[in-house]
């Protein structure tokens, strides 16, 4: 079931503990269902790797999505970007854009929006939505959870 956490993804992690632990970043690692579709091809569940930095209501990121239960969908979707958050205790809603490099698991092409709505704390909870603005038609939903170092 798990047949896509292999050395590669054991090194992810532990670089993103380190780096939330040892540098001013918000660092996590995250797991969930997505709304399905060709946007984003990734089996189901979707993992996330990435950091964040948030300076006044700007926060800039680094995420990379992959499916914990496919060896076959290297390098995945990632993407870094800017979101303008909204603290709206006790979550933070944020609208923002990303740049997605090319992957054969990206049909949202290189430039996104995205809104979203998070719990705050060191374990969140999460809901996202990311379209393409190089193509109408094409968007991406997701949800989980996010454990925060």
């Amino acid at each position: 079931m798990l047949t896509g956490i292999g050395l590669e993804t054991i090194g992810g992690i532990l670089v993103v503990i380190a780096g939330g632990e040892f540098t001013p970043l918000s660092c996590y690692v995250g797991l969930g269902p997505t709304g399905g579709g060709e946007s984003i091809r990734l089996e189901e569940p979707v993992g996330s790797l990435g950091c964040e930095l948030d300076v006044n209501r700007v926060r800039f990121f680094v995420e990379h999505l992959s499916s914990p239960a496919s060896g076959s969908d290297s390098p995945g979707f990632n993407h870094a970007g800017v979101k303008y958050i909204f603290p709206v205790a006790p979550f933070t809603a944020y609208l923002g854009g990303s740049y997605a490099l090319d992957s054969k698991q990206n049909n949202l092409g290189n430039y996104t929006g995205i809104a979203g709505l998070e719990t705050n704390g060191d374990v969140r909870f999460f809901v996202e939505h990311i379209h393409s603005l190089n193509d109408s038609d094409q968007s991406h939903s997701r949800m989980g959870i996010k454990v925060v170092f």
